[in-house]
């Protein structure tokens, strides 16, 4: 089964290994599978999705596999295989692309049979953290969301409208959006729920093969192409003067879908980032369901800003601030300083 999602490099140092089980709440279904043609099993599934893409041509291809085929001579379980996938996708797909054991692609896509429960939201998401600053600027902080789950996505979404619209009626009319601590996972739920600053229209492009095709939000949702991907239950609209001036925060753990909700902002007349350069995951992802529960993330597509500007690697803030002693938060500080200014 694929997957076309937007996601990030989140938590991948943490990820559980191994599954077993039947059909599961995610439409998934896994396999059984032990020793060492389980491993082999696997790795044959992953590189008939790994080849259904476009790589560099001047990858030995041929050679790759049949390494990672050696590898796998003393396997002895399915998860044997996941460091051999992981090398073919670093070779031929870059850093974004990787390998997520059955265990977090269980939690990710909030497989209640697998888990045996629903996902908590302190597992798929970070702290939101919205405040009121110097009488008329809002500061919220967008966390990293690690789920597909549907009523999990519309319920951040709808917390980060809320949070806007309470700090605007409370007078806000400039905005620092931090997303120094946003390492990824799925974008939709953020950019349906930051729309209200963003505004109805295309925020970007994903390009794959020279077509470009535009991400938006439009009255409440946000939408790939045509397709719907995440609405709010009440969307909120903002006016010109309660979105007077935005600064968006980057920092070096602004990742993935982190870094598209940053370039969501680029290009706006009204919008400044502020801080340090990004992580440079700036590829979206397609995902594919593997035999034992696993997930396949590959990169397929580049990231562009609205105004059409293809980023390769990190995003360069409009101002550089370095982060300096943590106990005085020197991007923040300026952030505000700039915006006090206006």
């Amino acid at each position: 089964m694929q997957r076309y999602l937007l996601f990030g490099l989140l938590l991948m140092g943490s990820f559980a290994n191994g599954q077993s089980g039947r059909a599961s709440a995610a439409g998934m279904t896994t396999t059984l599978l032990s020793g060492q043609d389980s491993a082999l099993q696997l790795f044959e599934q992953a590189l008939t999705y790994i080849q259904r893409n476009p790589f560099k041509k001047e990858l030995a291809w041929d050679s790759l596999v049949c390494n990672a085929r050696e590898q796998l001579s003393d396997a002895s379980t399915v998860r044997d295989a996941y460091a051999a996938i992981n090398q073919c996708l670093q070779q031929v797909r870059g850093g974004h692309s990787f390998l997520m054991p059955a265990k977090r692609a269980a939690l990710y896509h909030n497989d209640t049979t697998s888990l045996k429960r629903s996902s908590a939201l302190h597992e798929v998401m970070g702290t939101i953290t919205a405040r009121l600053e110097d009488g008329n600027i809002g500061y919220l902080e967008v966390p990293w969301i690690s789920t597909t789950d549907k009523a999990i996505c519309t319920r951040i979404a709808d917390s980060l409208q809320t949070l806007i619209g309470q700090l605007a009626d409370r007078g806000a009319t400039r905005w620092v959006i931090d997303l120094r601590r946003n390492s990824g996972g799925n974008c939709w739920p953020m950019l349906a729920g930051m729309g209200p600053l963003l505004g109805d229209g295309v925020c970007g492009f994903f390009v794959r093969s020279g077509k470009a095709t535009g991400f938006k939000y439009e009255a409440g949702a946000a939408l790939y192409g045509t397709n719907l991907m995440c609405r709010v239950s009440q969307p909120i609209a903002l006016t010109a003067v309660q979105r007077k001036q935005i600064v968006v925060l980057t920092g070096p753990k602004t990742s993935s879908s982190g870094e598209i909700l940053a370039l969501a902002f680029k290009g706006m007349p009204n919008a400044k980032h502020i801080g340090e350069p990004t992580a440079g995951f700036t590829t979206a992802n397609t995902t594919y369901s593997l035999l034992d529960g696993s997930t396949l993330v590959m990169s397929i597509s580049q990231e562009a800003d609205r105004t059409g500007r293809i980023y390769e690697g990190k995003i360069a803030p409009d101002e550089l601030v370095r982060a300096g002693n943590p106990s005085e938060d020197t991007v923040k500080g300026r952030a505000l300083m700039w915006l006090q200014s206006l």
